[in-house]
């Protein structure tokens, strides 16, 4: 089975690297070229374009910012979609809006194209332990086809159902992330100014019921003060936005995800977009004049 990468980003790069080590013939094409660089040094075949990509690809793998870039990789007259072999697997692994996915898998059908839209959860970390979390969604037969590739990259691998599912089940997924890393900044800032030590505070409440894999992740970040990215705050603000488009359709109000997502929203706005999510503590921090401190 022959691979094509294309988005080799803060998840990509790990991801692809996975590929490669476990043999699988892997395309590379992003425009960050030390990224290509740094996988073809590995055994990564790097290509010029997109098309050239594709022409060699049996199976191909977009890890994308948004459904914009998917949609201009996928349908550009040099993208995807008019220069794949029938029968390729397309397996959109961006974090997009469930509709955009359906839209996506309607047009590639006019090409004999098959898409499976498989987001994925654990950030930088999990990615590069090969250890991701990974939501698909679309035709049962083609999800067990690239069902191995899943396995290299991921450890908790579950087909969702039809397309657009996997999509759905990620913003799901982003819903939770978000309100647990506000919950975990409020409560953190709220503890430091009654005196209480923030080591001693994970220790406390991990193993309890408000213990969760956000704490576990980014207790520490927040205690060290490291807001360098694994997830960064725009990109929490973008799924959270595809999350309001989404519900709206369907008529679900999202009172908890709509204050979240100001919150973040905020963040950006005085420059901290690129900095790890859990910098939204920031917010909090400001609102009670207290920096919080592992010290």
């Amino acid at each position: 089975m022959k691979v094509g990468f294309i988005g080799l980003g803060i998840m990509g790069k790990p991801m692809a690297g996975h590929l490669i080590k476990k043999g699988y013939e892997t395309y590379l094409f992003d425009l960050n070229t030390d990224a290509v660089n740094e996988l073809e040094a590995i055994g990564g075949h790097s290509c010029g374009s997109n098309k050239e990509l594709a022409e060699n690809s049996d199976v191909i793998i977009t890890m994308l910012p948004a459904g914009k870039h998917v949609s201009l990789v996928l349908f550009s007259e040099e993208g995807i979609a008019a220069n794949c072999k029938p029968g390729t697997i397309i397996i959109d692994m961006s974090s997009v809006k469930p509709e955009e996915s359906k839209e996506f898998a309607t047009k590639l059908k006019e090409y004999d194209v098959h898409l499976i839209d498989a987001p994925v959860s654990g950030g930088e970390p999990k990615a590069i332990e090969g250890a991701l979390s990974i939501m698909a969604g679309g035709d049962q037969e083609h999800f067990n086809k690239v069902l191995p590739l899943f396995e290299v990259m991921g450890e908790h691998i579950v087909h969702m159902g039809q397309t657009g599912t996997g999509s759905a089940t990620k913003l799901a997924n982003q819903i939770l992330v978000s309100s647990h890393l506000a919950a975990l900044a409020e409560a953190s800032v709220y503890a430091s100014k009654a005196g209480i030590d923030l080591n001693k505070l994970y220790e406390a409440v991990r193993s309890g019921l408000a213990g969760s894999a956000v704490m576990d992740a980014k207790m520490q970040r927040i205690v060290d003060r490291d807001f360098e990215p694994g997830g960064k705050i725009e990109t929490n603000f973008k799924d959270l936005g595809n999350i309001q488009a989404s519900a709206n359709s369907l008529g679900v109000p999202l009172p908890v995800t709509n204050l979240v997502k100001e919150i973040f929203g905020s963040e950006i706005a005085n420059g901290n977009g690129g900095k790890d999510h859990c910098y939204i503590i920031d917010f909090f921090e400001k609102m009670a004049n207290h920096q919080v401190s592992g010290k």
